[in-house]
């Protein structure tokens, strides 16, 4: 679909832009904002502006939940699916928050590394299991 095509729509370009465009591009900026305000709650929590869902290991429990998703579970709807990730993404987090309050050197380097090297942890463990 060209944007010059826009205005005259064939039935099949309505179909691939409501079924596939739209919904797409929608669940990315959702995710984008999900994402940013996930980061933030981090940055307040831990009282350090480098640490986000990324170095905090909570994307590497979201892919973790999905494996086990569709390990355990493989002909199960999107949403179960989905389900897994947010529930394995807020366990990781809280394991991640755990770890930062029993730190005493909370540097502002220290706690993103911890992140990563927790992150790198799990992703490690889902590789093996995948």
């Amino acid at each position: 679909v060209t944007p010059g095509s826009l205005m005259k729509l064939s039935e099949n370009d309505k179909n691939i832009l409501l079924n596939s465009r739209i919904p797409r591009t929608v669940s990315i900026i959702l995710a984008g904002v999900a994402l940013s305000v996930a980061g933030l709650l981090m940055q307040q929590l831990t009282r350090n502006k480098f640490v986000s869902p990324t170095t905090a290991g909570t994307m590497d429990f979201a892919k973790l939940g999905i494996l086990i998703a569709m390990i355990f579970f493989t002909e199960a709807h999107i949403l179960i699916k989905l389900s897994f990730a947010i529930i394995s993404a807020i366990i990781g987090t809280m394991v991640f928050m755990g770890i930062v309050r029993r730190i005493k050197y909370k540097d502002a380097i220290f706690i993103p590394l911890v992140g990563l090297m927790l992150g790198n942890i799990v992703s490690s463990f889902a590789t093996f299991m995948a």
